[in-house]
């Protein structure tokens, strides 16, 4: 597993809004699924997968059979 992650201060608006959105879902214990999120998110559902696989690509979110979750971090949501 590669330790190098993308700083959170790299990511857009919109991808920070994204992994807000799933960081509220998995603090409640449930995953984030693609319904859920384009229910949520005023956006085109091109937009969110885009963001959804940059977070997962950098190691901030995991994909899970349930949905999408938190990876790694060192600070509380």
């Amino acid at each position: 597993m590669d330790n190098e992650r993308d700083d959170v201060q790299s990511l857009t608006d919109f991808e920070l809004q994204v992994y807000e959105t799933v960081a509220e879902i998995d603090k409640g214990g449930g995953a984030a699924d693609i319904d859920t999120l384009r229910t949520l998110i005023d956006r085109p559902e091109e937009d969110i997968w885009a963001a959804l696989s940059r977070l997962v690509s950098a190691d901030h979110l995991h994909s899970t059979a349930k949905g999408y979750v938190l990876g790694p971090h060192d600070w509380s949501a």
